[in-house]
């Protein structure tokens, strides 16, 4: 298991087939802003959970971590992007993007 962090944004992973990968990401839900990935992407990798968790110091409207877990289903290369937004309010909300180039193997 491998976890990106904002710190990884723009850099090149690579991992292997049925590896999970974690991206824990800042995000502070009260705002509505929330990390979702960016357009469709390709399936070398598929979300498989999405989950908010408060920081442990967080007071009511703090934020706290989102924890994206991607599975690698298939080898090759792609972007993996991830997005910053109020999806009600569609594309023009991003406020911030996260991508990293994929590798993965065999």
């Amino acid at each position: 298991m491998l976890t990106l962090t904002r710190a990884d944004n723009g850099k090149s992973i690579t991992i292997q087939v049925n590896d999970l990968l974690l991206v824990s990401l800042d995000e502070n839900p009260t705002t509505g802003f929330q990390w979702a990935v960016d357009g469709v992407g390709s399936d070398l990798v598929k979300l498989q959970a999405s989950e908010y968790v408060p920081a442990i110091e967080s007071r009511v409207g703090g934020g706290g971590q989102r924890i994206l877990t991607f599975k690698a289903q298939r080898a090759g290369i792609d972007q993996l992007r991830l997005k910053l937004w109020r999806e009600w309010q569609g594309e023009p909300s991003i406020v911030v993007r996260f991508t990293v180039r994929l590798q993965v193997r065999e």
